[in-house]
């Protein structure tokens, strides 16, 4: 973490340890509209406003080891092609053959020497060229250079790849923004997928996303789980510009929440052993960077009321029985902390969906939630936002300086 991000998260923490009263400078949040969860027009308003525009988390270099190597990113009704080229460069494309709209990889991952059309034969080069056409004759004023596959924007940072649907948008660091003094000292670049999974939850995707932008619910929900290795009075909160957060919060002994794995690195920052450092990295995905590894979770919309949550064990480089123990161990740990969330997100939506509760409120532990969706707003454009679906910008001045 760079120094001057380092000596603002230990300033804060000390101050917040130490506060017994409501911050005098903080203002009241406005509630926030329960049709933000529940209205087709915002969904819409979402899909134009952040989907269609934002950098998202789409894979992990690691995963793509080789040329050929290609994983599917399917969200947000798109299939998107990751795939490592003869040249070792990570590239994405629209997975659909430009002939007839067939898509042309049908499982979720694998190797390929050329991406060849299921529906009729069209074959395409991993960088995307058309190379062959059969009966090309047919095809009058025809050109194969013409006709490659779509191409996604598409850039990585230390082995996370990223994928942006505008083609005008800027490129992938400044878009992080803070991020990139935050994680200095935690080799984010020698990290690899353990294991994956997904989670469909009967809830709006910032529903589900909202649960991780507060701790305050975590002496309640989590006694026996998280509670116990948290000093939660020492949360605190950065907020970015571009939506961004870092979270930090005092660890009661030990270097990690869980067992140690049989790998660890050595040259992870005492920052990352001392806290749990946490990094919401607008518009969806969440780093909480632990020593023996983390989840990294991503929320996906799959619909006003459903959503996707991804999720991708991350750890350290080594493949033995002793290593595939401790992950399958941490599968299970993860799963049955998330179900002590889970259990509560469709009850929620359901208040929203039903007129019970019609907005929602938030407190100053909670002002990352408040934050979050002022962003939203922001990337979408206040003024095309519905009046009675606004959230009213309040936080401007709460936001931190970049470290660098």
């Amino acid at each position: 973490m760079h120094e001057a991000a380092l000596q603002l998260l230990k300033r804060t923490m000390d101050d917040q340890l130490a506060r017994t009263e409501h911050p005098s400078d903080f203002p009241a949040l406005p509630p926030i509209p329960a049709g933000r969860y529940t209205d087709p027009r915002f969904a819409a308003l979402e899909k134009e406003g952040l989907w269609d525009r934002a950098w998202l988390l789409a894979g992990i270099a690691s995963e793509l080891p080789e040329p050929g190597s290609y994983r599917l990113f399917q969200h947000l009704d798109r299939s998107v092609i990751l795939s490592r080229g003869k040249d070792d460069r990570i590239r994405a494309f629209h997975n659909t053959c430009r002939h007839r709209g067939s898509p042309l990889l049908l499982e979720e991952e694998g190797r390929a020497s050329r991406f060849v059309c299921p529906y009729h034969s069209w074959s395409y080069a991993l960088d995307g060229a058309l190379k062959a056409v059969p009966s090309q004759h047919d095809f009058a004023c025809f050109e194969k250079s013409d006709h490659g596959l779509a191409e996604v924007r598409c850039e990585t940072y230390r082995g996370f790849i990223f994928i942006n649907f505008d083609d005008a948008a800027g490129p992938l660091r400044e878009f992080l923004g803070e991020f990139v003094a935050l994680t200095e000292g935690y080799p984010l670049e020698r990290m690899v997928v353990k294991d994956r999974f997904t989670v469909e939850m009967d809830c709006n995707w910032k529903i589900a996303y909202h649960n991780f932008l507060e701790i305050y619910h975590v002496n309640t929900v989590h006694p026996k789980t998280l509670a116990p290795h948290l000093d939660s009075r020492s949360f605190v909160i950065a907020l970015y510009d571009g939506g961004h957060m870092r979270f930090g919060t005092r660890k009661k002994g030990g270097v990690s929440l869980f067992e140690k794995p049989p790998v660890q690195p050595d040259d992870i920052a005492d920052v990352f052993l001392e806290n749990t450092v946490a990094l919401p990295t607008f518009p969806n995905t969440f780093f909480s960077l632990d020593p023996v590894g983390f989840n990294l979770q991503c929320f996906w919309p799959a619909g006003p009321n459903k959503s996707i949550m991804e999720v991708r064990q991350m750890g350290w480089a080594t493949d033995d029985d002793a290593d595939r123990e401790y992950w399958g161990e941490m599968r299970k740990a993860t799963e049955h902390i998330l179900s002590e969330d889970l259990c509560l997100f469709s009850s929620i939506q359901q208040s929203l969906r039903n007129g019970a509760l019609t907005s929602i409120v938030t407190g100053y532990q909670e002002r990352a939630l408040y934050w979050f969706e002022e962003e939203i707003d922001r990337q979408i454009g206040p003024d095309r936002v519905p009046r009675d679906l606004q959230v009213q910008p309040r936080l401007g001045s709460y936001s931190t300086p970049h470290s660098e």
